[in-house]
């Protein structure tokens, strides 16, 4: 094989390799869209459903975080629009370094546990 050739494979790998690792980001920046979407019907259905979706939008708006309102709403805006994009970037930060399992389970306990709190604020 010639010196080009070579090169040439590696530079395929690497590129494979970059998107196989930051897939996630993507998807997450693909589904913010439809997110916001199912936001604003499952606000219809009360506060409940959307805090399962969107905990970091409930938790910036709680009183006892001591945000003004004008901040707590310019916040809860922005992580409407962020919380999946962080998400996928959390994950493919894991996934480069620790493994597909470790990276589920992380932002599942993360995202999950932002929902504990916010269920438990709202019961205060």
């Amino acid at each position: 094989m010639s010196p080009a050739t070579t090169t040439s494979k590696r530079k395929k790998k690497k590129t494979s390799a970059t998107w196989s690792v930051w897939w996630p980001l993507l998807l997450g920046v693909l589904i913010t869209p439809f997110a916001v979407r199912a936001a604003g019907v499952m606000a219809l259905a009360g506060p409940a459903a959307l805090r399962t979706l969107y905990p970091y939008v409930q938790l910036v708006q709680s009183p006892v975080l001591g945000f003004s309102g004008e901040l707590a709403s310019v916040l809860s805006q922005a992580m409407m629009y962020l919380q999946f994009p962080l998400y996928g970037l959390l994950f493919s930060l894991l996934l480069r370094r620790k493994g597909f399992g470790t990276a589920l389970l992380t932002t599942a306990i993360i995202h999950f546990g932002a929902v504990a709190i916010a269920v438990s604020l709202a019961h205060l």
